[in-house]
């Protein structure tokens, strides 16, 4: 089948991204989509043009649609913060297993609870 023409740097960062999102190796995603190690490693750095047909099954694989995987559109919607300490480990949660960022999640919720308790109680006099 013949190669599509995609932005190569888009494919490859988005690729990378949602793979890291699903916490799959490399292979895991080889495997998954039905093609290589060395395919999947070449279209992450941007050396390798793939097939409309390989397109198709890593984003079946991935779960993501064909457009978000070749889109050149900011998929990680990074959100700009004024502690750059603070945002570089919010941007660490992509490499969370869903186990993990489930406990994450519970535990900001939980600081939320308590600062909604807190601020209730000193409107009232608490």
């Amino acid at each position: 089948m013949k190669a599509a023409k995609f932005k190569e740097d888009a494919l490859a960062k988005n690729l990378k991204l949602f793979r890291k999102k699903k916490n799959w190796s490399q292979t895991e995603l080889a495997k998954n989509a039905g093609t290589t190690l060395t395919h999947i490693n070449r279209l992450e750095t941007g050396k390798s043009n793939p097939s409309i047909e390989i397109v198709q099954k890593i984003a079946l694989a991935l779960e993501v649609s064909i457009d978000d995987l070749v889109s050149q559109n900011d998929n990680s919607k990074e959100i700009k913060f004024e502690n750059q300490a603070f945002y570089e480990k919010i941007k660490l949660l992509d490499t969370f297993s869903e186990e993990e960022r489930n406990a994450v999640n519970i535990v900001i919720d939980s600081i939320l609870t308590k600062k909604k308790m807190l601020n209730l109680l000193k409107e009232h006099g608490g």
